[in-house]
């Protein structure tokens, strides 16, 4: 461990402490407020999301049949990929829910890697305080719920309370580890 003794030192790594602080308080009430919001409204927003998803994958498959067709040049590959975006785009649109599951493992793998790098923390933590073991205990908790989101066999607007729902909690988690890491 590196020994700091000088003043200047010392109000460095005060300034540098206080804005990761301020930094995760900030993700952590972003994530919980994100977290509330697909609890409370998750079928209006999977059908949203569905359909944003839907027009863009739509324009994007139009958009190269339409270069396609324009190109003095012609790749088929480019016909191929448009025709395939454009159905895609289609489906989506008529099945808007559809692209939950994939969000869903989106965000299960953004919580596995929140809690291994809670875990990484706090062996770290271990080396300078005591205070590691709350951190370790979060990560691991953090992780699970990631791999268990990665997995699970709901669909539709389950899903989207499942995500919020552990949204909020590791915001919680993360509010308790703050607060320990502050003693």
């Amino acid at each position: 461990m590196v020994k700091v003794e000088g003043t200047l030192e010392k109000k460095n790594a005060n300034k540098v402490n206080k804005n990761y602080d301020k930094e995760e308080l900030t993700r952590t009430l972003i994530m919980g407020l994100v977290g509330l919001v697909l609890v409370l409204m998750p079928d209006t927003l999977n059908k949203i999301l569905g359909i944003i998803v839907g027009i863009v994958l739509l324009l994007i498959g139009l958009g190269s049949i339409y270069t396609y067709i324009q190109s003095k040049i012609s790749f088929t590959s480019s016909l191929i990929s448009g025709i395939l975006y454009t159905l895609l785009g289609i489906i989506i649109l008529i099945s808007p829910g559809s692209v939950v599951r994939s969000i869903a493992i989106g965000i299960g793998i953004v919580l596995s890697i929140t809690g291994l790098s809670k875990v990484r923390l706090s062996f770290t933590l271990k080396e300078i305080n005591t205070n590691w073991i709350g951190t370790l205990v979060i990560g691991v908790i953090t992780t699970i719920l990631g791999i268990v989101l990665i997995f699970n066999p709901f669909s539709g607007d389950a899903i989207t309370k499942f995500a919020g729902a552990f949204l909020v909690i590791v915001a919680i988690f993360d509010l308790i580890d703050n607060y320990i890491l502050q003693k």
